[in-house]
C-alpha cells in the first residue's frame, strides 16, 4: 500500500501454530474463491505449521486500493511481509502463492531475503518478453472491466473456460470450478479497471535479480494454460539455484499438489 498499513483493510485467515507459511491467491481470487474449487484443500494443511491466507487488497472482503500504484506486484509483496509482522509470524517465513500471488512472494523475497526459508510458486504468471507482448491485452481488459464489472465479467469468463483453464482441469474439477469466479463477483469496475492497468505494469523481477534467491524453492506449474505458460516456470527453474519443478499434465498430479506444498513446508 502507498500508505501507512493497517492490518483492518485486510480480510485474514490464520490456523495452526509452528513455522509460518504465509499465502497469497492469484489475481481476482480471494480466500473464497480457493476454498470453493477445492484444489487446494487447505483443511488438510498440517496443524503443525502456521497457515496465514489473506485477500489481497481490492480482493474479496479487504479493502480497495486507491490507485493503480497499490496493485503492483512490489506493492504487495510489502502488503504480503506487513501482514506476517503483524500477526508475530515465525522469524523466517516460507512464503507461497498462485499467480499474481507467486510474483508477490518474488517481490517479498527479494527484498527481505533474510527473512525468508523458502518459496512456493504455483502458477507463475506471464513474464519478461511474452507479458510485454500482452500490454495492450491488460488494457483491453481494464476496458472490459469499467463496462461490465466483476460479476458482468464473471459471467463471460463463465461461457469461456476454455480460454482460461486447460481442459483436464476443467472436467477434474466441473463441480467447483466455478467457485474460481467468486472472487472476480465481488470487485467493482473501479479496482478492476486498477488492477488490470497495474497488470500492464508489472513484471517479474530480472533473471539477474532472481538468480540471487538461494532458499529452497517449488514451482508448480501445468500444461494447457495460457495464462500461467509453462515456459515461465521453466525458466525460474533454470535461473534460481535451489529450486525444484513439478509440471502436471494431468488432474491426478494436480490433486498431488496439497501434499507436495505440505511436505514441501514440513522438511525446511
Amino acid at each position: 500500500m502507498t500508505e501507512q498499513f493497517n492490518i483492518n483493510q485486510f480480510n485474514c485467515s490464520i490456523n495452526g501454530k509452528g513455522q509460518t507459511l504465509i499465502w497469497a491467491h492469484g489475481s481476482t481470487g480471494s480466500i473464497q474463491s480457493e476454498d470453493a474449487i477445492g484444489l487446494y484443500a487447505w483443511h488438510r494443511f498440517p496443524k503443525k505449521l502456521q497457515l496465514i491466507r489473506y485477500d489481497a487488497v481490492g480482493h474479496g472482503l479487504s479493502s480497495a486500493g486507491k490507485c493503480v500504484e497499490d496493485y503492483l506486484w512490489p506493492e504487495l509483496a510489502n502488503d504480503m511481509i506487513s501482514i506476517a509482522t503483524h500477526f508475530n509470524a515465525t522469524p523466517s517465513l516460507i512464503l507461497g502463492g498462485q499467480s499474481m500471488g507467486s510474483a508477490t512472494c518474488l517481490f517479498a523475497a527479494l527484498k527481505h531475503t533474510h527473512k525468508v526459508k523458502g518459496l512456493i510458486l504455483m502458477n507463475p504468471p506471464t513474464a519478461w518478453h511474452a507479458r510485454a507482448v500482452q500490454v495492450g491485452e491488460y488494457h483491453k481488459m481494464a476496458k472490459a472491466a469499467r463496462i461490465f464489472g466483476g460479476k458482468g465479467l464473471a459471467k463471460i469468463n463463465a461461457k469461456h473456460w476454455d480460454k482460461l483453464l486447460p481442459s483436464w482441469l476443467i472436467n477434474g474439477h466441473e463441480h467447483s470450478v466455478l467457485g474460481m469466479l467468486d472472487g472476480l463477483k465481488l470487485m467493482t469496475r473501479q479496482t478492476l479497471d486498477h488492477l488490470f492497468r497495474a497488470a500492464a505494469l508489472n513484471d517479474l523481477p530480472s533473471k539477474q535479480q532472481l538468480a540471487e534467491l538461494t532458499m529452497p524453492t517449488l514451482i508448480l506449474a501445468w500444461h494447457g494454460d495460457k495464462t500461467h505458460p509453462i515456459e515461465t516456470a521453466i525458466q525460474l527453474h533454470a535461473t534460481i539455484p535451489n529450486s525444484t519443478l513439478h509440471i502436471a499434465d494431468s488432474i491426478d498430479e494436480v490433486n498431488e499438489w496439497p501434499e507436495l506444498i505440505s511436505e514441501f513446508c514440513l522438511c525446511l
